[in-house]
Protein backbone atom coordinates (compact mmCIF):
# COMPACT_ATOMS: atom_id res chain seq x y z
CA UNK A 1 0.00 0.00 0.00
CA UNK A 2 2.74 2.22 0.75
CA UNK A 3 4.56 1.41 -2.51
CA UNK A 4 1.06 2.50 -4.15
CA UNK A 5 0.85 5.66 -1.99
CA UNK A 6 4.13 6.39 -3.41
CA UNK A 7 3.40 6.25 -6.70
CA UNK A 8 0.49 8.29 -6.49
CA UNK A 9 1.93 11.19 -4.97
CA UNK A 10 4.93 10.83 -7.96
CA UNK A 11 1.81 10.62 -10.63
CA UNK A 12 0.38 13.47 -8.69
CA UNK A 13 3.23 16.14 -8.81
CA UNK A 14 4.17 15.06 -12.46
CA UNK A 15 0.36 16.65 -13.38
CA UNK A 16 0.43 19.24 -10.74
CA UNK A 17 3.66 21.01 -11.46
CA UNK A 18 3.07 21.41 -15.10
CA UNK A 19 -0.02 23.00 -14.59
CA UNK A 20 1.49 25.32 -12.15
CA UNK A 21 4.06 25.73 -14.33
CA UNK A 22 1.29 27.10 -16.96
CA UNK A 23 -0.86 29.44 -14.13
CA UNK A 24 2.60 31.07 -13.19
CA UNK A 25 2.77 32.00 -16.84
CA UNK A 26 -0.12 32.91 -17.48
CA UNK A 27 -0.30 35.45 -14.06
CA UNK A 28 3.34 36.50 -15.39
CA UNK A 29 1.69 37.76 -18.88
CA UNK A 30 -1.51 38.85 -17.75
CA UNK A 31 -1.82 42.92 -17.89
CA UNK A 32 -0.78 44.78 -14.83
CA UNK A 33 -3.23 47.18 -15.35
CA UNK A 34 -5.94 44.87 -14.81
CA UNK A 35 -6.16 44.22 -10.97
CA UNK A 36 -8.94 44.05 -8.07
CA UNK A 37 -7.82 47.16 -6.57
CA UNK A 38 -7.96 48.79 -10.26
CA UNK A 39 -11.95 47.47 -10.49
CA UNK A 40 -12.78 48.37 -7.25
CA UNK A 41 -11.49 52.05 -7.63
CA UNK A 42 -13.48 52.82 -11.18
CA UNK A 43 -16.67 50.97 -9.18
CA UNK A 44 -16.58 53.62 -6.55
CA UNK A 45 -15.54 56.30 -9.33
CA UNK A 46 -18.13 55.16 -11.39
CA UNK A 47 -21.10 55.24 -8.74
CA UNK A 48 -20.34 58.30 -7.67
CA UNK A 49 -20.33 60.02 -11.65
CA UNK A 50 -23.84 58.05 -11.92
CA UNK A 51 -24.97 59.88 -9.17
CA UNK A 52 -23.80 63.75 -8.97
CA UNK A 53 -24.42 66.31 -11.37
CA UNK A 54 -21.76 68.87 -10.76
CA UNK A 55 -23.96 70.92 -12.59
CA UNK A 56 -22.65 74.19 -11.44
CA UNK A 57 -18.56 73.42 -11.75
CA UNK A 58 -19.67 71.63 -15.08
CA UNK A 59 -20.90 75.37 -15.80
CA UNK A 60 -17.96 77.47 -14.89
CA UNK A 61 -15.98 74.82 -16.71
CA UNK A 62 -17.64 75.84 -19.81
CA UNK A 63 -17.04 79.33 -19.48
CA UNK A 64 -13.84 79.14 -18.48
CA UNK A 65 -12.96 76.62 -21.30
CA UNK A 66 -15.14 78.72 -24.11
CA UNK A 67 -12.69 81.94 -22.83
CA UNK A 68 -9.31 79.70 -23.19
CA UNK A 69 -10.40 79.20 -26.40
CA UNK A 70 -11.25 82.24 -27.70
CA UNK A 71 -15.07 82.90 -26.90
CA UNK A 72 -16.31 82.53 -30.90
CA UNK A 73 -16.32 78.66 -30.79
CA UNK A 74 -16.23 77.09 -33.67
CA UNK A 75 -19.09 74.68 -35.24
CA UNK A 76 -16.62 71.62 -35.30
CA UNK A 77 -15.49 72.32 -31.54
CA UNK A 78 -18.44 72.97 -30.29
CA UNK A 79 -20.11 69.55 -29.91
CA UNK A 80 -17.05 68.06 -28.59
CA UNK A 81 -16.76 70.56 -25.68
CA UNK A 82 -19.70 68.58 -22.91
CA UNK A 83 -17.78 65.34 -23.89
CA UNK A 84 -14.45 66.48 -22.42
CA UNK A 85 -16.16 67.87 -19.38
CA UNK A 86 -17.88 64.36 -18.97
CA UNK A 87 -13.80 63.42 -18.94
CA UNK A 88 -12.64 66.47 -16.85
CA UNK A 89 -15.41 65.45 -14.06
CA UNK A 90 -14.60 61.60 -14.23
CA UNK A 91 -11.00 62.54 -13.91
CA UNK A 92 -11.56 64.37 -10.66
CA UNK A 93 -13.40 61.46 -8.73
CA UNK A 94 -10.77 59.54 -10.01
CA UNK A 95 -8.28 61.43 -7.87
CA UNK A 96 -10.65 61.47 -4.84
CA UNK A 97 -11.61 58.08 -4.82
CA UNK A 98 -7.65 57.17 -4.64
CA UNK A 99 -6.58 60.08 -2.29
CA UNK A 100 -6.15 58.26 1.04
CA UNK A 101 -2.37 58.18 2.29
CA UNK A 102 -3.25 55.65 5.29
CA UNK A 103 -5.08 53.28 2.57
CA UNK A 104 -3.10 53.96 -0.85
CA UNK A 105 -3.72 52.05 -4.04
CA UNK A 106 -2.61 52.58 -7.40
CA UNK A 107 -4.65 53.51 -9.53
CA UNK A 108 -4.82 53.83 -13.19
CA UNK A 109 -6.24 57.34 -14.90
CA UNK A 110 -5.52 59.70 -17.42
CA UNK A 111 -7.00 57.28 -20.00
CA UNK A 112 -9.78 56.97 -22.47
CA UNK A 113 -12.97 55.01 -22.20
CA UNK A 114 -12.53 51.17 -22.62
CA UNK A 115 -14.74 48.02 -21.97
CA UNK A 116 -13.33 45.33 -20.06
CA UNK A 117 -14.53 42.67 -17.13
CA UNK A 118 -18.27 43.03 -18.90
CA UNK A 119 -18.07 46.94 -17.33
CA UNK A 120 -17.58 50.06 -19.92
CA UNK A 121 -15.74 52.46 -17.59
CA UNK A 122 -16.22 56.59 -18.94
CA UNK A 123 -12.99 58.05 -20.08
CA UNK A 124 -10.77 60.36 -17.64
CA UNK A 125 -8.69 62.14 -19.91
CA UNK A 126 -7.49 65.71 -19.96
CA UNK A 127 -4.70 68.66 -20.74
CA UNK A 128 -2.90 66.63 -23.16
CA UNK A 129 -2.93 63.19 -22.46
CA UNK A 130 -0.04 61.23 -24.16
CA UNK A 131 -1.61 57.93 -25.90
CA UNK A 132 1.93 56.15 -25.15
CA UNK A 133 2.17 57.27 -21.15
CA UNK A 134 0.55 54.93 -18.97
CA UNK A 135 -0.24 57.25 -15.78
CA UNK A 136 -0.94 55.81 -12.37
CA UNK A 137 -1.41 57.62 -8.90
CA UNK A 138 -0.80 56.69 -5.65
CA UNK A 139 -1.71 58.91 -2.47
CA UNK A 140 1.13 59.54 0.10
CA UNK A 141 1.77 61.34 3.84
CA UNK A 142 4.81 62.43 4.83
CA UNK A 143 4.32 61.07 8.15
CA UNK A 144 4.07 57.76 6.49
CA UNK A 145 6.40 55.05 5.31
CA UNK A 146 5.71 52.70 1.78
CA UNK A 147 7.55 51.15 -0.26
CA UNK A 148 6.03 50.77 -3.96
CA UNK A 149 7.00 47.15 -5.13
CA UNK A 150 7.73 46.87 -9.18
CA UNK A 151 7.96 44.92 -12.02
CA UNK A 152 10.09 45.70 -15.06
CA UNK A 153 9.12 43.49 -17.84
CA UNK A 154 12.02 42.24 -20.20
CA UNK A 155 11.26 44.32 -23.04
CA UNK A 156 11.85 47.40 -21.12
CA UNK A 157 10.04 51.29 -21.19
CA UNK A 158 11.07 54.17 -22.99
CA UNK A 159 10.93 55.77 -19.93
CA UNK A 160 9.40 55.81 -16.39
CA UNK A 161 9.32 58.43 -13.80
CA UNK A 162 7.84 58.42 -10.18
CA UNK A 163 7.27 62.43 -9.42
CA UNK A 164 5.94 63.28 -5.50
CA UNK A 165 3.36 66.21 -6.54
CA UNK A 166 2.15 68.49 -4.42
CA UNK A 167 -1.53 69.14 -5.87
CA UNK A 168 -3.18 66.29 -7.92
CA UNK A 169 -4.65 68.75 -10.46
CA UNK A 170 -1.43 71.75 -10.96
CA UNK A 171 1.08 68.52 -10.77
CA UNK A 172 3.40 70.80 -9.56
CA UNK A 173 6.51 68.39 -8.72
CA UNK A 174 8.20 67.80 -4.79
CA UNK A 175 10.98 65.38 -5.87
CA UNK A 176 11.08 62.66 -8.63
CA UNK A 177 12.96 59.42 -8.93
CA UNK A 178 14.03 59.10 -13.09
CA UNK A 179 14.52 55.91 -15.06
CA UNK A 180 18.36 57.17 -14.94
CA UNK A 181 18.42 57.06 -11.04
CA UNK A 182 16.09 53.45 -10.82
CA UNK A 183 18.12 50.49 -9.97
CA UNK A 184 15.77 47.27 -11.35
CA UNK A 185 17.50 43.85 -10.10
CA UNK A 186 18.48 41.05 -12.67
CA UNK A 187 14.88 39.46 -12.40
CA UNK A 188 13.01 42.55 -13.07
CA UNK A 189 11.99 43.41 -9.60
CA UNK A 190 12.46 46.47 -7.86
CA UNK A 191 11.80 48.49 -4.62
CA UNK A 192 10.98 51.94 -4.09
CA UNK A 193 10.66 53.52 -0.50
CA UNK A 194 9.09 56.99 0.14
CA UNK A 195 9.14 58.65 3.34
CA UNK A 196 10.37 61.79 5.24
CA UNK A 197 13.73 60.76 5.92
CA UNK A 198 16.80 61.20 3.54
CA UNK A 199 18.25 57.97 1.62
CA UNK A 200 20.84 57.22 4.21
CA UNK A 201 22.59 54.61 1.67
CA UNK A 202 18.90 53.34 0.72
CA UNK A 203 19.03 52.97 -3.41
CA UNK A 204 15.42 53.74 -5.16
CA UNK A 205 14.32 56.23 -1.90
CA UNK A 206 12.27 59.29 -2.52
CA UNK A 207 12.11 62.09 0.58
CA UNK A 208 8.46 63.36 1.22
CA UNK A 209 8.25 66.46 2.40
CA UNK A 210 4.42 67.98 4.35
CA UNK A 211 3.95 69.35 0.67
CA UNK A 212 3.84 65.82 -1.06
CA UNK A 213 0.29 64.27 -1.71
CA UNK A 214 0.72 61.89 -4.58
CA UNK A 215 2.68 59.85 -6.25
CA UNK A 216 2.15 60.02 -9.83
CA UNK A 217 3.86 57.51 -11.85
CA UNK A 218 4.31 57.42 -15.57
CA UNK A 219 5.00 54.39 -18.17
CA UNK A 220 5.94 55.56 -21.13
CA UNK A 221 5.57 53.20 -24.26
CA UNK A 222 8.01 53.32 -26.91
CA UNK A 223 6.58 50.06 -28.85
CA UNK A 224 3.25 49.44 -28.02
CA UNK A 225 3.37 45.80 -29.18
CA UNK A 226 6.59 44.71 -26.86
CA UNK A 227 6.44 47.70 -24.45
CA UNK A 228 4.42 46.61 -21.34
CA UNK A 229 3.89 48.71 -17.97
CA UNK A 230 5.38 47.78 -14.52
CA UNK A 231 3.39 45.46 -12.11
CA UNK A 232 3.15 47.97 -9.36
CA UNK A 233 1.40 47.19 -5.90
CA UNK A 234 2.33 49.61 -2.61
CA UNK A 235 3.04 49.18 0.91
CA UNK A 236 2.57 50.86 4.15
CA UNK A 237 5.01 49.88 6.41
CA UNK A 238 3.12 51.53 9.73
CA UNK A 239 -0.11 50.81 11.44
CA UNK A 240 -3.10 53.00 10.05
CA UNK A 241 -5.74 51.15 11.87
CA UNK A 242 -6.16 54.19 13.42
CA UNK A 243 -6.98 55.99 10.82
CA UNK A 244 -10.80 55.74 9.61
CA UNK A 245 -10.77 54.98 5.49
CA UNK A 246 -12.11 58.43 4.11
CA UNK A 247 -15.79 58.80 4.14
CA UNK A 248 -18.18 58.93 0.64
CA UNK A 249 -18.59 62.36 1.78
CA UNK A 250 -14.97 63.59 1.87
CA UNK A 251 -14.44 62.10 -1.25
CA UNK A 252 -17.25 64.09 -2.78
CA UNK A 253 -15.55 67.53 -1.31
CA UNK A 254 -12.33 66.46 -2.80
CA UNK A 255 -14.17 66.15 -6.07
CA UNK A 256 -15.12 69.47 -6.21
CA UNK A 257 -11.88 70.38 -5.70
CA UNK A 258 -10.40 68.95 -8.40
CA UNK A 259 -12.69 69.72 -10.61
CA UNK A 260 -12.89 73.28 -9.76
CA UNK A 261 -8.85 73.24 -9.35
CA UNK A 262 -8.50 71.51 -13.02
CA UNK A 263 -11.11 73.78 -14.69
CA UNK A 264 -8.23 76.50 -13.87
CA UNK A 265 -5.08 74.65 -14.30
CA UNK A 266 -6.40 72.83 -17.57
CA UNK A 267 -8.68 75.22 -19.38
CA UNK A 268 -7.26 78.89 -18.24
CA UNK A 269 -3.25 77.37 -18.07
CA UNK A 270 -2.72 74.76 -20.68
CA UNK A 271 -5.40 75.70 -23.16
CA UNK A 272 -5.47 79.43 -22.97
CA UNK A 273 -2.07 80.09 -22.11
CA UNK A 274 0.51 78.03 -22.99
CA UNK A 275 -1.42 77.14 -26.06
CA UNK A 276 -4.14 79.63 -27.77
CA UNK A 277 -1.81 82.42 -26.54
CA UNK A 278 0.33 81.45 -29.61
CA UNK A 279 -0.47 81.87 -33.18
CA UNK A 280 -2.07 79.24 -35.23
CA UNK A 281 -0.16 76.58 -36.95
CA UNK A 282 3.22 77.26 -34.68
CA UNK A 283 5.14 76.54 -32.04
CA UNK A 284 7.28 78.11 -29.38
CA UNK A 285 10.47 76.13 -28.93
CA UNK A 286 10.43 73.58 -26.06
CA UNK A 287 11.12 74.71 -22.48
CA UNK A 288 10.92 73.24 -19.54
CA UNK A 289 8.19 73.46 -16.42
CA UNK A 290 7.60 70.95 -13.08
CA UNK A 291 3.89 72.21 -12.82
CA UNK A 292 0.48 71.87 -15.38
CA UNK A 293 1.45 68.32 -15.31
CA UNK A 294 4.82 68.51 -17.65
CA UNK A 295 8.40 66.79 -16.19
CA UNK A 296 11.12 68.41 -14.84
CA UNK A 297 13.12 65.84 -16.68
CA UNK A 298 11.08 66.97 -20.02
CA UNK A 299 11.27 70.00 -22.58
CA UNK A 300 7.70 70.73 -23.86
CA UNK A 301 6.05 72.92 -26.67
CA UNK A 302 2.56 73.72 -27.28
CA UNK A 303 0.60 74.69 -30.08
CA UNK A 304 -2.78 74.89 -31.72
CA UNK A 305 -3.84 73.99 -36.00
CA UNK A 306 -6.29 74.89 -38.22
CA UNK A 307 -6.36 73.32 -41.91
CA UNK A 308 -8.33 73.21 -45.15
CA UNK A 309 -9.28 69.79 -46.49
CA UNK A 310 -6.11 70.25 -49.00
CA UNK A 311 -3.50 71.54 -46.19
CA UNK A 312 -0.91 70.05 -44.42
CA UNK A 313 0.99 71.32 -41.71
CA UNK A 314 5.08 69.76 -41.67
CA UNK A 315 6.62 69.58 -38.19
CA UNK A 316 10.28 69.16 -38.09
CA UNK A 317 12.01 67.93 -34.99
CA UNK A 318 15.29 68.08 -33.70
CA UNK A 319 15.34 65.50 -30.64
CA UNK A 320 18.20 67.15 -29.41
CA UNK A 321 19.32 64.14 -28.13
CA UNK A 322 16.47 63.20 -26.15
CA UNK A 323 15.83 59.15 -25.48
CA UNK A 324 12.16 59.88 -26.10
CA UNK A 325 9.98 62.19 -27.68
CA UNK A 326 6.19 62.27 -29.32
CA UNK A 327 4.61 64.29 -31.54
CA UNK A 328 0.35 63.59 -30.59
CA UNK A 329 -2.39 65.66 -31.62
CA UNK A 330 -5.14 66.34 -29.84
CA UNK A 331 -8.77 67.68 -30.02
CA UNK A 332 -9.34 71.69 -29.57
CA UNK A 333 -10.36 70.38 -25.76
CA UNK A 334 -6.40 69.16 -25.49
CA UNK A 335 -7.57 65.69 -25.21
CA UNK A 336 -6.97 62.54 -27.61
CA UNK A 337 -9.81 61.62 -29.77
CA UNK A 338 -9.30 58.06 -30.51
CA UNK A 339 -5.80 56.89 -30.01
CA UNK A 340 -6.27 53.32 -31.18
CA UNK A 341 -7.98 54.17 -33.80
CA UNK A 342 -6.99 56.97 -35.69
CA UNK A 343 -3.07 57.63 -36.28
CA UNK A 344 -2.89 60.95 -34.13
CA UNK A 345 0.42 60.45 -32.68
CA UNK A 346 4.24 59.36 -33.26
CA UNK A 347 7.32 58.86 -31.05
CA UNK A 348 11.17 58.17 -32.03
CA UNK A 349 10.49 54.46 -31.90
CA UNK A 350 7.70 54.33 -34.32
CA UNK A 351 9.52 56.94 -36.69
CA UNK A 352 11.93 57.17 -38.97
CA UNK A 353 15.09 59.79 -38.97
CA UNK A 354 15.52 61.72 -42.61
CA UNK A 355 19.26 61.79 -43.60
CA UNK A 356 19.45 64.85 -42.34
CA UNK A 357 18.99 63.40 -38.56
CA UNK A 358 15.60 65.08 -38.50
CA UNK A 359 12.12 63.80 -37.97
CA UNK A 360 9.47 65.36 -40.37
CA UNK A 361 5.43 64.46 -39.70
CA UNK A 362 2.38 65.88 -41.84
CA UNK A 363 -0.42 66.94 -39.87
CA UNK A 364 -3.76 66.81 -41.89
CA UNK A 365 -7.23 65.76 -42.00
CA UNK A 366 -6.83 63.84 -44.85
CA UNK A 367 -4.43 61.10 -45.33
CA UNK A 368 -1.48 62.25 -47.64
CA UNK A 369 0.42 59.04 -48.32
CA UNK A 370 3.11 59.24 -45.68
CA UNK A 371 4.61 57.15 -43.35
CA UNK A 372 5.04 59.61 -40.52
CA UNK A 373 0.95 60.78 -40.87
CA UNK A 374 0.15 62.58 -37.83
CA UNK A 375 -4.32 62.38 -38.13
CA UNK A 376 -6.56 65.16 -36.91
CA UNK A 377 -9.01 61.90 -36.32
CA UNK A 378 -10.85 63.70 -38.41
CA UNK A 379 -11.23 67.29 -37.44
CA UNK A 380 -10.35 70.37 -39.19
CA UNK A 381 -8.80 72.01 -35.92
CA UNK A 382 -6.86 71.03 -32.66
CA UNK A 383 -4.12 71.21 -30.33
CA UNK A 384 -0.66 69.73 -29.72
CA UNK A 385 1.52 69.23 -26.93
CA UNK A 386 5.33 68.33 -28.18
CA UNK A 387 7.13 66.61 -25.43
CA UNK A 388 11.21 65.65 -25.38
CA UNK A 389 12.28 63.31 -22.44
CA UNK A 390 15.90 62.36 -21.17
CA UNK A 391 17.60 65.25 -22.70
CA UNK A 392 20.84 65.41 -22.27
CA UNK A 393 22.88 67.99 -20.17
CA UNK A 394 24.29 69.13 -22.79
CA UNK A 395 23.33 69.54 -26.24
CA UNK A 396 24.61 67.03 -28.79
CA UNK A 397 26.71 68.39 -32.25
CA UNK A 398 23.40 67.75 -34.00
CA UNK A 399 21.78 70.79 -32.03
CA UNK A 400 19.62 71.30 -28.92
CA UNK A 401 15.73 70.22 -28.74
CA UNK A 402 13.53 71.78 -31.88
CA UNK A 403 10.50 72.65 -33.18
CA UNK A 404 9.94 73.92 -37.01
CA UNK A 405 6.49 74.13 -38.52
CA UNK A 406 5.53 74.94 -42.38
CA UNK A 407 1.71 75.12 -44.27
CA UNK A 408 1.67 73.71 -47.49
CA UNK A 409 -1.18 72.37 -49.68
CA UNK A 410 -1.22 68.42 -49.37
CA UNK A 411 -0.45 68.49 -53.58
CA UNK A 412 3.00 70.43 -53.45
CA UNK A 413 4.00 67.47 -50.42
CA UNK A 414 6.47 65.81 -52.96
CA UNK A 415 8.27 68.68 -53.35
CA UNK A 416 8.50 69.91 -49.52
CA UNK A 417 9.57 66.58 -48.12
CA UNK A 418 13.15 64.95 -48.44
CA UNK A 419 13.23 62.67 -51.02
CA UNK A 420 14.13 59.78 -48.12
CA UNK A 421 10.48 60.27 -47.36
CA UNK A 422 8.71 56.84 -46.58
CA UNK A 423 5.55 56.72 -48.90
CA UNK A 424 2.76 54.23 -48.23
CA UNK A 425 0.36 52.44 -50.37
CA UNK A 426 -3.21 52.20 -48.72
CA UNK A 427 -2.88 48.28 -48.04
CA UNK A 428 0.47 49.51 -45.60
CA UNK A 429 -1.41 52.04 -44.61
CA UNK A 430 -4.19 49.55 -43.16
CA UNK A 431 -1.56 47.44 -42.01
CA UNK A 432 -0.10 50.20 -39.69
CA UNK A 433 -3.70 50.93 -38.38
CA UNK A 434 -4.47 47.61 -37.70
CA UNK A 435 -1.10 46.89 -35.95
CA UNK A 436 -1.67 50.41 -33.95
CA UNK A 437 -4.80 49.08 -32.96
CA UNK A 438 -4.11 45.80 -31.78
CA UNK A 439 -0.92 46.65 -29.80
CA UNK A 440 -3.29 49.59 -28.06
CA UNK A 441 -5.66 47.40 -27.04
CA UNK A 442 -3.16 45.23 -25.36
CA UNK A 443 -3.33 47.95 -22.37
CA UNK A 444 -7.24 47.09 -21.44
CA UNK A 445 -6.86 43.42 -22.44
CA UNK A 446 -8.55 41.21 -19.29
CA UNK A 447 -8.49 37.33 -19.19
CA UNK A 448 -11.81 37.86 -19.67
CA UNK A 449 -13.56 38.19 -22.58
Amino acid sequence: MDVLIKHLKTACCLVILPLLCIATQIEASSNPLATQEQRDLDAKAINIFKNHAFHLLRYKAKLTYTVAYGLFVSDEAKPLMDGMIDELVFSSIQKAVNSDPYYPKVYWVDTGPRHWFGETIPGGRYSYDNPDVIYRTIPINDKVHYVIHGIRDSNGLADATFSLISNPNSQKTVAVLTSNDLVINADGTYDITIDNQPANGRVNHIQSTSSAVMLFVRNTLGDWQTNKPDELSVEVLDDSSAHKPRSDTRIYMETLKNLAESTFFYGTGALGIKTKMNKVNTFKQPSQSDDLGTLVTQASSFGHFKLNDDEALIVTINSGGAKYFVVPATNPWTITVDPGKYLCSFNNTQAIADADGQYRFVISRTDPGVYHWISTSGLHEGTMMLRWQNLPASAPTTGKASVQTELVKLSDLPSKLPQETRWVSTSERATQLADRLNAYLLRSATDVE
